[in-house]
């Protein structure tokens, strides 16, 4: 998309690439296919220090120590870690001697996985796949999908994921997640910058971010416009379903999964009436 035409800026397209889209609308580019984009998500999930592409060091270690308790991660368990970006809760799953399977879109993310964990780690397995693609039968005790990614997916997206983790899934399985509650402060907004080079290109280029609100269901949506110097215009969406506790109870339940417990986060802090995520613990029944 190019909003340069015979050296003028197409307004109309300009403005139909900043309007607010209908809910769950698929942005113009997949960013974790573009070379440049994926090492800088890279760069983000190996830094301990910020929260980005992946939680801190901080957290993940206490996540993973709270999530390895919880579930009784030992060897002779089969674990499906899903969006397992460059594997850093698969490491600290497979210190348990336990067989771990990290599933992730980004091609960078699974090749630095392979090339940096899978040697120390035998049982670590990685694959190049989109989750909603996966088709395992009865094969992992437990099944992790963390850092809200849940939340990005649309209603539909969210129904087939949740069918295929229970199939995934041995009887009595456990199923671990955490989601973005209706308490998250957010707000509609616009912010415009100028980068000579940044995150989403070397070259110079115009971010324009939007965030959108929607109520049915309640959603917070991030709109990136990014324009380079010719007028080159990508639109990259994300989305955070903000759910109730009655929401993510009702649809977890209608898709063969009986909450254990709720939490505050995965660190296994306790739920609180202002709690902005919920760290969830299902079985498969």
């Amino acid at each position: 998309m190019k909003i340069i035409d015979n050296n003028k800026i197409n307004l109309s397209v300009l403005k139909n690439s900043i309007q607010q889209p209908d809910i769950f609308k698929k942005g113009t580019d997949k960013f974790w296919e573009d070379e440049y984009i994926s090492e800088q998500m890279l760069n983000f999930h190996l830094n301990p220090d910020i929260e980005a592409a992946s939680k801190t060091k901080e957290t993940i270690d206490s996540e993973t120590s709270f999530i390895i308790k919880l579930t009784d991660m030992k060897e002779g368990k089969d674990v499906l870690d899903l969006g397992c970006g460059p594997g850093l809760y698969v490491k600290e799953f497979a210190k348990t001697g336990a067989t771990i399977t990290g599933i992730d879109i980004s091609e960078r993310s699974i090749n630095y996985a392979n090339e940096n964990i899978k040697p120390e780690y035998e049982k670590t397995f990685f694959i190049k796949k989109n989750y909603l693609d996966i088709n395992f039968e009865k094969s992992f005790d437990i099944a992790t999908l963390i850092f809200y990614d849940f939340c990005a997916l649309s209603p539909k997206e969210q129904e087939l994921l949740l069918s295929k983790i229970h199939r995934s899934l041995r009887d009595n399985g456990i199923f671990i997640l955490d989601v973005v509650t209706e308490k998250k402060e957010t707000a509609t907004l616009t912010n415009v910058s100028i980068s000579q080079g940044g995150f989403w290109s070397p070259k110079p280029y115009i971010e324009i971010l939007n965030t959108y609100l929607y109520e049915e269901p309640k959603t917070e949506g991030l709109q990136y416009t990014i324009i380079d110097e010719e007028g080159i215009t990508k639109v990259i969406r994300i989305y955070h379903r903000l759910f109730s506790l009655t929401e993510i109870t009702e649809m977890l339940t209608k898709n063969g999964f009986k909450i254990e417990k709720v939490y505050h986060n995965l660190k296994g802090e306790s739920l609180t009436e202002h709690s902005d995520t919920f760290g969830i613990i299902v079985r498969k029944v």
